[in-house]
């Protein structure tokens, strides 16, 4: 189940509260496998989103098809969002493998957006992602 949307929308939140819903449900947060990427030496190519690194895409599909595998149930990936012409190639994938695929996109509206991410310190920017992975989300919270 793929929750998407903007930083402070409620994606983690909403996630948690899934868990709690859903029997044997597993929270897999795919930004992290970016943060992972972000640590390869020599460092990958630059970009402004590792969701354009190839090894991202495939990875995100291969750690849930894993831990369902291993522990089954239901796997909850929030997400800040998918780069467009990157989603197919996921959907593909997870068809592939036979995941089946939710998707969900959150919305609310940009006072509480504002509020949320200037407020929340789980939405603050992770210090080990660069700089240009966290403009969105600092201007948010400066704004």
């Amino acid at each position: 189940m793929w929750l998407k949307g903007t930083h402070g929308v409620g994606k983690t939140t909403t996630s948690a509260l899934l868990q709690e819903l859903i029997p044997n449900a597993h929270m897999l947060d795919a930004e992290r496998v970016g943060e992972v990427l972000m640590d390869v030496r020599p460092g990958l190519p630059e970009t402004d989103n590792f969701q354009h690194w190839a090894p991202w895409r495939t990875l995100v599909v291969k750690t849930a098809r894993r831990v369902l595998d291993y522990a089954g149930g239901t796997v909850l990936k929030p997400i800040t969002a998918v780069v467009e012409h990157c989603w197919p190639e996921i959907c593909e994938r997870l068809a592939t493998h036979a995941i089946p695929l939710r998707h969900f996109v959150l919305h609310a509206d940009r006072e509480t957006l504002e509020r949320r991410v200037a407020n929340d310190a789980v939405m603050q920017p992770s210090p080990r992602l660069p700089r240009r992975l966290c403009g969105r989300s600092r201007q948010l919270a400066s704004a």
